[in-house]
């Protein structure tokens, strides 16, 4: 379990640092974009306590001849924080932290979302992100129709990091681990809750995925984010995993929100989006009730977000992990985007 840290900065704070640093997250192609909360310099924003200094492996990891799976994964690390860069290779910090599962995107790859990536494990998670063989970008032969398989992928890549053998196995916490996915990445995330359950995973979260199969399993909260003008995967889609899903769950509607639940210049919701995510996490893995009291509050802003639940704030809703210590929740972010969607894309 990882140290508890004082967790004095707000979500809502995060989430101004994040506006100011650059746009991560959901967007639109629109002109316009939310207004912002408190405007917070670099200064405090490196200041604020809680924020990890992140790692960075590079691991080999393959699935037959056929399937390498190169994988970079984020983590928390000893050591003073790198304002916007990963160390490789550095010390991780002590204790065992919850694993996240990244699933990236049709010809994207995980270097393309660092800047998610390394504001999550800022955040006390471990993020592992490999790099899937036919939908990566610049790889060797595109198929859309491998999605399947990749779910298949990431149980593997999840196996491996946990394998004694492996430098960062007593890193991770294998009772408390997720998966969350953009995009062809969000639907590899809908296949681990579906047709390919893991059920090692305690929570999901869907960036602009589409539907699968049946949900199967036990029941574990997942969260949904899909901007209402998305042109390559629609929010009617969205809708549907949505409507298929029996279990605890939430969806953030990216009014405006174009393909990225995601990216766009604008930064269109990505505020709210990011609250959202953090806050689901932190309750979904961490134990963190405060974070499930606080998520409509956090995710909602007027003409821009709007958020709707099944199952959260139930009296009898709880989450299968039994830790409860709060991860940090500040972080600084690059402005990259998430994803360049292109009518390729999905």
């Amino acid at each position: 379990m990882p140290p508890r840290r004082n967790r004095t900065a707000t979500v809502s704070l995060l989430t101004a640092a994040l506006l100011v640093a650059g746009g991560v997250f959901v967007g639109s192609g629109a002109a316009t974009e939310a207004p912002a909360t408190t405007a917070v310099g670099a200064a405090q924003m490196a200041a604020a306590p809680g924020a990890y200094p992140v790692g960075l492996r590079k691991f080999s990891f393959a699935r037959g001849k056929d399937r390498p799976l190169p994988t970079m994964v984020w983590y928390p690390a000893k050591g003073r924080r790198s304002k916007g860069k990963a160390q490789a290779d550095a010390t991780p910090a002590g204790g065992a932290f919850p694993l996240l599962l990244w699933s990236h995107g049709f010809y994207s790859n995980p270097q393309m979302q660092e800047s998610v990536t390394r504001f999550l494990a800022e955040s006390g998670y471990v993020v592992v992100a490999p790099a899937y063989p036919f939908t990566k970008k610049d790889g060797p032969k595109f198929n859309k129709l491998d999605v399947p398989n990749q779910a298949t992928d990431a149980s593997y890549v999840i196996s491996q990091m946990l394998l004694p053998g492996n430098p960062l196995a007593n890193s991770i916490d294998p009772e408390r681990m997720g998966a969350i996915g953009h995009s062809g990445g969000g639907t590899t995330t809908n296949w681990l809750f579906t047709g390919k359950r893991d059920p090692r995973l305690r929570v999901g979260v869907l960036l602009a995925g589409r539907p699968t199969s049946t949900y199967q399993g036990e029941p574990v909260p997942l969260l949904f984010v899909h901007g209402d003008k998305d042109p390559v995967v629609a929010y009617s889609q969205g809708r549907e995993s949505y409507g298929k899903d029996p279990w605890p769950k939430a969806f953030l509607t990216i009014k405006g929100g174009e393909h990225g639940a995601g990216t766009g210049d604008a930064e269109r919701g990505h505020t709210q989006a990011m609250a959202t995510i953090l806050d689901f996490l932190l309750w979904g893995l961490n134990g963190d009730d405060a974070a499930r009291q606080r998520l409509e509050k956090d995710a909602t802003l007027a003409g821009v977000t709007q958020f709707e639940q099944v199952g959260i704030y139930s009296a009898n809703t709880t989450t299968s992990t039994t830790t409860t210590t709060a991860a940090a929740a500040t972080a600084s972010a690059t402005g990259k985007t998430l994803e360049r969607a292109g009518s390729a894309a999905g």
